[in-house]
């Protein structure tokens, strides 16, 4: 097992280890495949996991065997009860459940994964019964250290209001009086959110300043998912932020990228004053099992690692990268999509409100906006030419050469 360890500062004598683990997905057809091949699957990255005090995994799909798939735009993603067994086999006790999953499968799919995971003593953070209750977050105790867990995702689908079921809604000015208000009652707090764009490399200039505002108002580690690669990290004024660590066990689909396939677990050791040290232990992210990189692949990994966390200190260059993705997908991506849509006469019933779905979220979801905004704008100031530099820098990203593709296996 070859990690790196970036040491921020000497320990207090009391401390604590937190492990977080990306997105988590078996794919409904795959559920028997892993329970079946569970500890063949997770053998490699265990001692890992077994090393830390707490042991969080971002868990990506409802978990039921109710047929009652809401409409949204994009898959509906679950998992059957007995797939659990895979926070059982590491050890996880904490799920963040914030994410644009948790609430595919309506009211009885949540209702049906909080039930799954209370029966493991596992606990849950991000996700209610009701827009209250989603918003809670989960105080732990460790050492005589106490730590609140903050978990919210950006406004897709199966966000919870009022007193429906679902995800807790991402808000800058609710979470920064959280932070505030955990502050004061606990040592630690740690914010852990789920956004940005799938498939790109780099933070926006948005989730980057959200991030670090989470930060400043008070949390002493950030942690964000979605992306479905790495995306890389920082420490900002003594605070680590990671960016993605990419998919933890999420088999492939028939057009996954090389990015798709690797990614990085972080281990945060906190004493009372936050974060003296940080982890990272990289690894492969196959469906037959989860795989640790040789040292060749590793010293691989990190250098690339290394190159997509530097753009993250050139503001400039944050926004050159984003405008290529804009670029890249934006016109035909999301501009298209407002040029297809149906008619307003259409929207009181159910097919007319479907069909527009996928433009509901352009505008809801923070992360589709930005993009939306962006190519608005570089279209207006007729820079979308000049923003197709830095598209061949965000395609190598995409696809890493060094990368082993499960057919060569």
């Amino acid at each position: 097992m070859i990690t790196r360890f970036v040491k921020l500062r000497d320990a207090k004598e009391k401390n604590f280890s937190m492990v977080v683990a990306g997105d988590f997905c078996p794919r409904e057809e795959n559920c028997g495949d892993l329970v079946e091949r569970i500890d063949e699957i997770t053998c490699q990255v265990k001692p890992f996991f077994h090393s830390a005090d707490m042991k969080v995994l971002q868990w990506e799909c409802t978990v039921t065997r109710q047929d009652t798939p809401i409409d949204k735009s994009g898959p509906n993603h679950r998992c059957y009860p007995e797939c659990t067994v895979f926070a059982s086999a590491l050890e996880i006790d904490t799920v963040l459940l914030a994410n644009n999953h948790t609430g595919d499968y309506g009211d009885p799919g949540v209702k049906d994964t909080f039930d799954a995971f209370r029966k493991l003593n596992i606990r849950t953070v991000g996700a209610g019964m009701n827009e209250a209750e989603a918003a809670e977050p989960l105080r732990v105790e460790y050492n005589g250290i106490t730590c609140s867990v903050i978990n919210a995702a950006e406004y897709e689908f199966g966000i919870a209001y009022g007193d429906k079921p679902g995800a807790y809604g991402m808000d800058p000015i609710k979470l920064a009086a959280q932070i505030k208000a955990e502050k004061a009652e606990c040592d630690l707090v740690a914010v852990m959110l789920h956004g940005g764009h799938e498939q790109y490399s780099w933070p926006t200039p948005r989730l980057r300043s959200l991030c670090r505002f989470m930060a400043d108002c008070g949390a002493d580690a950030v942690f964000n998912c979605h992306s479905h690669c790495p995306i890389g990290y920082e420490v900002y004024n003594g605070v680590p932020i990671i960016y993605s660590p990419g998919n933890f066990y999420f088999p492939n689909r028939p057009t996954s990228l090389p990015q798709w396939y690797i990614g990085y677990i972080p281990k945060f050791f906190f004493d009372a004053d936050g974060v003296y040290a940080l982890e990272i232990l990289p690894y492969y992210n196959y469906k037959q099992a989860l795989t640790l990189m040789d040292e060749k692949d590793t010293e691989a990994f990190f250098d690339y690692l290394d190159d997509l966390s530097a753009p993250i200190a050139d503001e400039a260059q944050l926004q050159k990268l984003f405008n290529a993705w804009c670029a890249r997908g934006g016109v035909k991506g999301y501009l298209g999509q407002l040029f297809n849509r149906v008619l307003p006469e259409s929207l009181h019933v159910r097919e007319g409100v479907k069909r527009n779905l996928g433009l509901r979220n352009l505008f809801s979801c923070q992360s589709h906006h930005d993009l939306l905004r962006n190519t608005l704008l570089l279209m207006e100031r007729y820079q979308l030419k000049d923003a197709e530099e830095l598209i061949p820098v965000i395609n190598a990203a995409q696809s890493p050469e060094w990368v082993k593709m499960p057919e060569q296996l």
